[in-house]
């Protein structure tokens, strides 16, 4: 294929999508409330799509670490991301299905933070075969924020029926190297106020590196015991005044307070959550994909940095071969997609919400 062949490809494509952009925005949306099962467990959530009777792309959104509803709101309410993504999504053709987290707002069960991923990637695919069981929906895939990027690639990697996934910030590095990178990026772990940004850092890396072997069977509990222990102990003394009342109103004295949060700690970062966190490596799960793949980064992102993230995405290159694989970096994006100049708006930067739908909607075209 020479320059000019590829030149006239791109001119076609960017003319299909804006055919499809001005198709859809004039369309009304039409909302309902849509729950699935899997076994015992209950997920609440709601489907919305333009008005008509279809079929629509949809896209299953999942979000990132941390226990959220259908919205995944942020700063108290001001930024709720994946209603920023549906609704967009919406006006441009595009279905989304969105639901609360596992034993969280209107969902039952236990908490995700304490399920094992493969627990989590077979509720997913519940979700994926409700959805392929309807009249008004054409194709279904996963668009998944941070660790919801990395669900998004382990539940495609072991089922077919999903026609695409987009990775939002979904890091491809096992959770033992994002927290070695975290430890400098983030700067997390000070558990004294006299410690010097590079022993903080070093403090973060033990923390990982003992992670990583208790995960695997070996030692390693007793030091993240110890660290987690300086660490809340450390945070609950230097908090500010008010917020502190605050916690002695739940808590009897200090020592409960610091205690129980330690205990909480302890809980949560020995779980099979996290232990699935630290194990699973997505560069390998990556491999098993076969439906088209968008791989979104952000240029600010210190969460999931695309220094880290692009040599394992171009070593799976080497050895593996994809029909259809889009990989994007989005300027000024930090890892909510957001900014200093867009957070407090509610709003996402400019361009990721177009070219996510331009991609999805070019599929739709080219799959006919």
């Amino acid at each position: 294929m020479n320059l000019k062949t590829i030149r006239i490809i791109r001119y076609v494509t960017s003319c299909i999508v804006i055919l499809f952009s001005f198709q859809c925005m004039a369309q009304d949306v039409l909302v309902e409330n849509l729950d699935f099962s899997n076994k015992e467990i209950k997920y609440s959530g709601v489907f919305s799509k333009p008005s008509g009777d279809g079929p629509f792309p949809v896209v299953i959104l999942l979000s990132g670490m941390g226990l959220q509803t259908r919205d995944w709101s942020f700063a108290g309410g001001k930024y709720k991301m994946a209603k920023v993504i549906a609704d967009f999504l919406n006006k441009e053709g595009i279905a989304v299905y969105r639901f609360d987290d596992r034993g969280y707002g209107e969902s039952t069960g236990s908490a995700e933070s304490e399920v094992p991923f493969d627990v989590l990637s077979a509720d997913i695919f519940e979700a994926v075969k409700l959805l392929k069981s309807r009249a008004d929906v054409q194709s279904v895939g996963l668009l998944g924020h941070s660790l919801g990027g990395i669900l998004a690639i382990m539940t495609a990697g072991e089922h077919t029926e999903v026609d695409f996934i987009i990775t939002l910030s979904g890091s491809y590095q096992n959770g033992a190297e994002i927290k070695m990178e975290q430890a400098s990026t983030l700067k997390r772990w000070r558990t004294s106020a006299e410690m010097t940004d590079e022993e903080v850092v070093r403090k973060g890396e033990e923390f990982a590196e003992a992670s990583l072997s208790f995960s695997n069977g070996g030692e390693g509990l007793e030091t993240m015991k110890e660290i987690l222990k300086e660490l809340v102990t450390f945070q609950i003394m230097t908090l500010p005044a008010d917020i502190m009342a605050e916690n002695l109103t739940v808590y009897k004295d200090t020592t409960e307070f610091i205690q129980k949060s330690y205990e909480g700690a302890v809980d949560y970062y020995t779980s099979a959550h996290q232990k699935s966190f630290i194990a699973y490596d997505p560069a390998e799960g990556l491999k098993k994909v076969n439906c088209p793949i968008l791989i979104l980064f952000g240029e600010k992102d210190n969460h999931v940095t695309v220094k880290s993230n692009m040599p394992k995405i171009g070593k799976t290159l080497l050895t593996n071969s994809f029909s259809d694989l889009t990989i994007k970096i989005i300027p000024e994006a930090d890892h909510g997609y957001s900014g200093p100049q867009y957070f407090d708006k509610g709003e996402m930067v400019p361009q990721v919400l177009e070219f996510i739908s331009n991609w999805i909607n070019f599929r739709k075209y080219y799959s006919k």
